[in-house]
């Protein structure tokens, strides 16, 4: 893929770029101020619409700059509505963001869509593995 067609669906929105050109991430600004009271999260929107390819997924990851967190984000392929970024804020006093501030950033990586079919769990060939069953969770957790 050598290009990303993005529209902007407010008039104001600033359009997401890659402040390098071999950057992974195309970032995401901000396109209305949003003020998130302490611990709390909220929706950014973004103010555009982005066309993600058959066979591709947009991961939104955070920046490394930025001081909130990100609600897990993705950006499917056949989605027409604007991208929007939920944003915690872990701390004590209120976070503002303010419209044209990068939020986050997009990663536009292949993904395979493989049917789902279920199968008894005798019929599930794992590869051997120090982890077990577990994934190291059980034991963390006293399971």
């Amino acid at each position: 893929m050598e290009t990303i067609r993005i529209a902007r669906l407010r008039p104001h929105a600033v359009l997401p770029a890659r402040k390098h050109p071999q950057d992974a991430g195309i970032d995401l600004y901000a396109a209305e101020p949003v003020t998130l009271p302490a611990h709390a999260s909220a929706i950014v929107p973004s103010g555009v619409t982005i066309e993600i390819p058959a066979g591709y997924v947009g991961l939104v990851k955070p920046k490394g700059r930025n001081d909130h967190l990100l609600g897990a984000g993705v950006v499917d392929a056949g989605y027409q509505g604007e991208v929007l970024v939920k944003v915690a804020n872990f701390f004590d006093h209120p976070l503002k963001i303010h419209p044209g501030e990068a939020i986050a950033q997009l990663l536009i990586l292949p993904v395979e869509t493989p049917q789902v079919i279920e199968v008894a769990p005798a019929e599930i060939h794992h590869q051997a593995s120090a982890r077990g069953a577990s994934g190291g969770i059980v034991e963390q957790y006293g399971g």
